[in-house]
Protein backbone atom coordinates (compact mmCIF):
# COMPACT_ATOMS: atom_id res chain seq x y z
CA UNK A 1 0.00 0.00 0.00
CA UNK A 2 1.29 3.10 -0.72
CA UNK A 3 1.09 6.44 1.19
CA UNK A 4 -1.62 8.02 -1.18
CA UNK A 5 -3.75 4.64 -0.66
CA UNK A 6 -2.55 4.64 3.22
CA UNK A 7 -4.08 7.91 3.50
CA UNK A 8 -6.94 7.77 1.63
CA UNK A 9 -7.78 4.38 3.80
CA UNK A 10 -7.42 5.84 6.70
CA UNK A 11 -9.49 8.72 5.88
CA UNK A 12 -12.71 6.80 5.14
CA UNK A 13 -11.87 4.49 8.28
CA UNK A 14 -11.90 7.44 10.80
CA UNK A 15 -15.07 9.22 9.51
CA UNK A 16 -16.45 5.27 9.91
CA UNK A 17 -15.03 5.18 13.27
CA UNK A 18 -15.53 8.12 14.64
CA UNK A 19 -19.17 9.26 13.18
CA UNK A 20 -20.75 5.87 12.42
CA UNK A 21 -20.91 5.85 8.66
CA UNK A 22 -19.72 2.65 8.35
CA UNK A 23 -19.43 -0.25 10.44
CA UNK A 24 -15.97 -1.26 10.98
CA UNK A 25 -13.65 -3.29 13.24
CA UNK A 26 -11.42 -1.54 15.81
CA UNK A 27 -7.93 -3.78 14.64
CA UNK A 28 -9.17 -2.45 11.09
CA UNK A 29 -9.31 1.31 12.46
CA UNK A 30 -6.14 0.73 14.14
CA UNK A 31 -4.21 -1.19 11.17
CA UNK A 32 -5.28 2.31 9.13
CA UNK A 33 -4.04 4.63 11.42
CA UNK A 34 -0.92 3.24 12.13
CA UNK A 35 0.28 2.05 8.94
CA UNK A 36 -0.29 5.75 8.05
CA UNK A 37 1.53 7.24 10.93
CA UNK A 38 4.49 4.78 10.37
CA UNK A 39 4.31 5.35 6.30
CA UNK A 40 4.80 9.04 6.78
CA UNK A 41 7.58 10.86 4.58
CA UNK A 42 7.03 14.23 5.59
CA UNK A 43 9.39 14.97 8.19
CA UNK A 44 12.26 16.79 7.30
CA UNK A 45 15.84 14.98 7.36
CA UNK A 46 18.41 16.38 9.65
CA UNK A 47 21.49 15.37 9.23
CA UNK A 48 21.67 13.02 12.53
CA UNK A 49 20.53 9.79 10.45
CA UNK A 50 19.44 7.84 13.68
CA UNK A 51 17.55 10.91 14.83
CA UNK A 52 15.42 11.04 12.14
CA UNK A 53 14.98 7.30 12.00
CA UNK A 54 13.59 7.63 15.44
CA UNK A 55 11.31 10.58 14.33
CA UNK A 56 9.68 8.79 11.73
CA UNK A 57 9.21 5.78 14.14
CA UNK A 58 7.85 7.66 17.16
CA UNK A 59 4.69 9.97 17.41
CA UNK A 60 6.46 12.17 19.79
CA UNK A 61 4.45 15.17 21.39
CA UNK A 62 7.06 18.10 23.18
CA UNK A 63 6.70 19.32 26.82
CA UNK A 64 8.87 21.15 29.13
CA UNK A 65 10.17 20.00 31.64
CA UNK A 66 9.72 23.49 33.78
CA UNK A 67 5.94 23.08 33.64
CA UNK A 68 4.97 20.22 35.53
CA UNK A 69 1.60 20.94 35.38
CA UNK A 70 1.84 20.74 31.00
CA UNK A 71 3.96 17.67 31.17
CA UNK A 72 1.27 15.86 33.51
CA UNK A 73 -1.52 17.13 30.84
CA UNK A 74 0.93 15.45 27.93
CA UNK A 75 1.02 12.23 29.64
CA UNK A 76 -2.66 11.56 29.75
CA UNK A 77 -3.07 12.92 26.10
CA UNK A 78 -0.10 10.58 24.72
CA UNK A 79 -1.55 7.74 26.96
CA UNK A 80 -5.03 8.09 25.44
CA UNK A 81 -3.01 8.13 22.16
CA UNK A 82 -0.97 5.41 22.40
CA UNK A 83 -3.40 2.82 23.81
CA UNK A 84 -5.45 3.91 20.45
CA UNK A 85 -3.15 4.22 18.12
CA UNK A 86 -0.40 1.63 19.17
CA UNK A 87 1.89 1.02 16.45
CA UNK A 88 2.64 5.09 16.61
CA UNK A 89 4.62 4.70 19.34
CA UNK A 90 3.19 7.57 20.38
CA UNK A 91 5.44 9.29 23.48
CA UNK A 92 6.29 12.46 25.52
CA UNK A 93 9.55 14.41 24.81
CA UNK A 94 10.48 16.72 27.03
CA UNK A 95 12.96 19.69 26.73
CA UNK A 96 14.49 21.45 29.62
CA UNK A 97 12.60 24.68 29.14
CA UNK A 98 9.94 26.16 26.91
CA UNK A 99 12.75 27.81 24.73
CA UNK A 100 13.54 23.83 24.12
CA UNK A 101 10.17 22.98 22.95
CA UNK A 102 10.62 26.27 20.48
CA UNK A 103 13.87 25.24 19.23
CA UNK A 104 12.56 22.03 18.50
CA UNK A 105 9.87 22.97 16.81
CA UNK A 106 11.17 25.96 14.60
CA UNK A 107 14.06 23.27 13.13
CA UNK A 108 11.11 20.53 12.45
CA UNK A 109 12.45 17.70 14.74
CA UNK A 110 9.32 17.78 16.35
CA UNK A 111 5.53 18.76 14.91
CA UNK A 112 3.27 18.83 18.26
CA UNK A 113 3.98 20.30 21.80
CA UNK A 114 1.62 21.04 24.69
CA UNK A 115 1.96 24.12 26.09
CA UNK A 116 -0.34 26.33 28.17
CA UNK A 117 -2.60 29.46 26.90
CA UNK A 118 0.24 31.80 27.95
CA UNK A 119 3.03 29.90 26.25
CA UNK A 120 1.11 29.42 22.91
CA UNK A 121 0.50 32.74 22.61
CA UNK A 122 3.79 33.85 23.43
CA UNK A 123 5.17 31.56 21.07
CA UNK A 124 3.45 32.44 18.02
CA UNK A 125 3.31 36.10 18.73
CA UNK A 126 6.76 36.12 19.02
CA UNK A 127 6.30 37.41 23.16
CA UNK A 128 9.09 37.07 25.56
CA UNK A 129 10.81 34.46 25.56
CA UNK A 130 10.53 33.32 22.10
CA UNK A 131 11.30 36.71 20.57
CA UNK A 132 14.10 34.75 18.20
CA UNK A 133 11.52 32.42 16.86
CA UNK A 134 9.25 33.71 14.92
CA UNK A 135 7.65 33.46 12.75
CA UNK A 136 6.58 30.03 14.58
CA UNK A 137 3.94 27.94 11.70
CA UNK A 138 1.86 26.66 14.32
CA UNK A 139 -1.99 25.76 14.34
CA UNK A 140 -4.00 24.27 16.76
CA UNK A 141 -5.54 21.40 17.67
CA UNK A 142 -7.39 20.93 20.79
CA UNK A 143 -7.75 22.73 24.01
CA UNK A 144 -8.58 22.09 27.52
CA UNK A 145 -9.56 25.08 28.93
CA UNK A 146 -5.59 25.80 30.07
CA UNK A 147 -3.26 23.79 27.90
CA UNK A 148 -3.60 23.63 24.16
CA UNK A 149 -2.23 20.66 21.90
CA UNK A 150 -0.13 22.82 18.83
CA UNK A 151 1.22 21.18 15.28
CA UNK A 152 3.54 23.01 12.95
CA UNK A 153 1.29 23.59 9.63
CA UNK A 154 3.04 21.06 7.50
CA UNK A 155 1.56 18.28 9.72
CA UNK A 156 -0.46 15.95 7.56
CA UNK A 157 -3.85 16.71 7.15
CA UNK A 158 -4.62 13.17 8.43
CA UNK A 159 -2.33 12.75 10.91
CA UNK A 160 -4.10 15.75 12.56
CA UNK A 161 -7.67 14.05 11.77
CA UNK A 162 -6.84 10.69 13.53
CA UNK A 163 -5.26 12.24 16.39
CA UNK A 164 -7.64 15.00 17.07
CA UNK A 165 -11.11 11.66 16.75
CA UNK A 166 -8.75 9.83 18.65
CA UNK A 167 -8.56 12.67 21.59
CA UNK A 168 -12.48 13.80 21.25
CA UNK A 169 -13.46 9.72 21.82
CA UNK A 170 -12.61 11.02 25.48
CA UNK A 171 -13.78 14.31 25.39
CA UNK A 172 -15.58 15.00 28.47
CA UNK A 173 -13.11 13.22 30.43
CA UNK A 174 -10.45 14.94 29.26
CA UNK A 175 -12.74 18.79 29.12
CA UNK A 176 -11.00 19.14 25.15
CA UNK A 177 -13.06 20.54 22.12
CA UNK A 178 -11.28 21.87 19.20
CA UNK A 179 -11.52 25.91 19.21
CA UNK A 180 -12.77 26.48 15.51
CA UNK A 181 -12.13 29.83 15.38
CA UNK A 182 -8.47 29.09 16.07
CA UNK A 183 -6.17 30.65 19.32
CA UNK A 184 -3.98 33.75 19.79
CA UNK A 185 -4.02 34.19 16.19
CA UNK A 186 -3.13 30.88 15.06
CA UNK A 187 -5.74 28.91 12.90
CA UNK A 188 -7.01 25.38 13.68
CA UNK A 189 -5.48 23.09 11.58
CA UNK A 190 -7.45 21.50 9.37
CA UNK A 191 -7.52 17.82 10.10
CA UNK A 192 -8.79 18.42 13.55
CA UNK A 193 -11.37 20.68 12.38
CA UNK A 194 -12.56 18.02 9.80
CA UNK A 195 -12.61 15.68 13.02
CA UNK A 196 -14.75 17.81 15.24
CA UNK A 197 -17.31 18.87 12.44
CA UNK A 198 -17.71 15.09 11.40
CA UNK A 199 -16.12 15.62 8.13
CA UNK A 200 -14.21 13.47 5.47
CA UNK A 201 -11.03 14.21 5.08
CA UNK A 202 -10.87 15.33 1.58
CA UNK A 203 -9.24 13.03 -0.27
CA UNK A 204 -6.86 15.28 -2.56
CA UNK A 205 -5.14 16.61 0.43
CA UNK A 206 -4.55 13.37 1.81
CA UNK A 207 -0.96 12.62 0.75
Amino acid sequence: MNQKESATTVASLAAGHRFGRKVISRRAWLLGVSTLLLSSNTIAHTPYGQWDVFRQRHLQILTSRSDLIGDAVADTWVAIIADHLPKSNAMVSRSRTSVGVASLLKTDQAKLAVLSHDQADALFNAKSPFEDYAPMPMQVLVDDGAYVLLARDDLPLEHGYVLVATLLEQADALHVSVPLKGMFGMSVHLGAKAAALGEEIPVQNAK
